[in-house]
């Protein structure tokens, strides 16, 4: 429904832009983003589950070795292409709006622009990041957009995999988001709850809750998680799960 709906807006779009009027250019040319960013959200939702990021070997946002479950840049590069695309156009909208002696919408125009950049700041400051899952011998680290925090193994209580990955914890976890002007999309749980949302993460919940399963019933495991053979383990297990998955036409999520 979504790629039909992205469908009509675009051709909305493009019969506005055929009438030829400043105006209705403009409104046609909004549409036909708004459409093109529809269908590249289906896209990924079609594609991206399939070609997830591998398990990597790395270093965690505190300086500890990790075990990284990265998430994809997609959403990343498509929230600041789109939002810059939207800037631009604004703009652009705004400085015909003036010369054709409308300041008042010219003004309404810069504004919003203006708004829309807000967000950009901080992606152009390089404080919002894909990053991901860090599971390092002290605990977890999460990293995503501009939400993050961090809690010790001992912090932990179970974990549970289901649409996102669910940690119960002992205590609330210590809070390091990068910033308060959006980039915190996403579930953020309550009170004793962590949230790792699946979206385009490495692994998927079912690998990510196996691991932090280890960590928090076998603690002598723990040192051992951020190695490269271990990383390579279960990119391995990860893959053929997925051939094996994708042979029998099933849905190829771990």
């Amino acid at each position: 429904m979504l790629a039909l709906a992205s469908v009509v807006i675009v051709l909305m779009g493009i019969g506005l832009v055929a009438l030829g009027d400043l105006g209705q250019v403009l409104g046609g040319v909004l549409f036909a983003l708004f459409g093109l960013a529809g269908l590249s959200m289906v896209g990924a939702d079609l594609c991206l589950p399939r070609r997830r990021p591998v398990l990597e070997l790395g270093t965690a946002p505190s300086g500890a070795a990790a075990l990284v479950f990265p998430y994809s840049r997609f959403t990343v590069l498509q929230s600041g292409i789109g939002t810059s695309v939207l800037v631009l156009w604004c703009a652009v909208s705004a400085g015909f709006a003036a010369i054709e002696g409308h300041r008042a919408g010219a003004l309404v125009l810069g504004l919003v622009g203006l708004g829309l950049a807000v967000p950009l700041v901080p992606l152009l400051r390089g404080r919002i990041v894909a990053g991901g899952l860090y599971v390092t011998a002290v605990g977890l680290e999460f990293r995503h957009e501009g939400a993050g925090w961090s809690v010790p193994w001992d912090g932990i209580r179970g974990v549970v995999p289901r649409d996102h990955v669910y940690l119960s914890l002992h205590s609330d976890p210590d809070r390091h988001d990068a910033t308060r002007i959006m980039w915190r999309r996403g579930p953020r749980g309550g009170r004793l709850l962590s949230v790792v949302p699946d979206r385009y993460i490495a692994g998927g919940p079912a690998a990510i809750a196996m691991v932090v399963a280890r960590g928090v019933t076998q603690p002598e495991q723990r040192d051992i998680l951020a190695q490269a053979h271990v990383v390579r383990e279960l990119n391995e297990l990860l893959r053929d799960r997925v051939s094996t998955v994708v042979g029998d036409r099933r849905p190829s999520v771990p």
